[in-house]
């Protein structure tokens, strides 16, 4: 367990250095994040994935602003150890482009699991010259509880990911970042109706980091300071998984939630 010890601690400094920068936050209305995935259960644990979800942010209109399309595959090493890769498409005020590779730690204590995943992802826009490399930790912990012989389960589950912008030089003329980019802290309840379909209804804080300039009156006094801020985003999201193939029944898969 020293593994996930030490990027329990790592994930504590992270923490402490989010309610540093954060010094001036700004909440944000509810919003609605409904997701559908397709997953492809390979040999073992071994998977392929592909996801697409729409958000919703204003509830004066139907209409949704924006959505993702994800595909990834994650390979099992042994019953601990993973990793793979994904692709991101992002549309939303800009189209972003964001390939990723990852590993994945996985241990159990009783009937407890705790994972630790480690990603390093590279963001393209596709209307902007600003590409950016950004690094994430996310731990989180579930235990899954059936329900009678019919395959019914349920998973509550919580977990945290910090996501840092890597930037190891910056040019004076460049405007200064955040060392965190982005934040979330995510409760969910997995439900499990079958060996091929599951429901997961969550709910997250999201977190935006940024470093504001202040604004200034006519007379040169300061209306808006600037300096550290945090968007704080309230989300509740429903994921809907069928899971396909020969070995999606097997009893001895260990499948992973559907927060990939």
């Amino acid at each position: 367990m020293r593994l996930p010890v030490f990027l329990l601690a790592a994930t504590v400094s992270l923490v402490l250095a989010t309610s540093t920068q954060a010094q001036r936050r700004t909440a944000a209305d509810l919003a609605f994040q409904p997701q559908i995935q397709a997953e492809v259960a390979l040999k073992g644990d071994d998977y392929v994935y592909v996801a697409f979800n729409l958000v919703r942010t204003n509830y004066s209109s139907s209409t949704f602003a924006g959505g993702q399309l994800r595909i990834g595959y994650e390979h099992f090493w042994n019953t601990q150890w993973s990793g793979g890769g994904r692709v991101f498409v992002t549309r939303y005020d800009d189209a972003v482009l964001e390939p990723e590779v990852f590993a994945r730690h996985w241990s159990t204590l009783g009937q407890v699991n705790f994972r630790q995943r480690l990603g390093l992802r590279y963001n393209i826009p596709f209307n902007s010259s600003i590409e950016r490399a950004l690094a994430s930790l996310r731990l989180d912990v579930d235990r899954v509880f059936p329900l009678g012989s019919m395959g019914f389960a349920l998973r509550p589950r919580v977990a945290f990911e910090p996501v840092a912008y890597l930037r190891f030089q910056r040019d004076e003329f460049e405007a200064k970042e955040p060392f965190l980019d982005f934040s979330e802290l995510r409760g969910e309840v997995g439900v499990r109706l079958s060996s091929r379909f599951d429901v997961t209804p969550w709910f997250a804080w999201q977190n935006a980091y940024s470093i504001a300039l202040p604004q200034y009156n006519a007379d040169g006094t300061v209306k808006i300071p600037g300096g550290n801020a945090r968007f704080v985003q309230p989300t509740l999201g429903l994921d809907l998984r069928l899971t396909l193939g020969r070995s999606a029944g097997s009893a001895e898969r260990r499948q992973l939630p559907t927060q990939y």
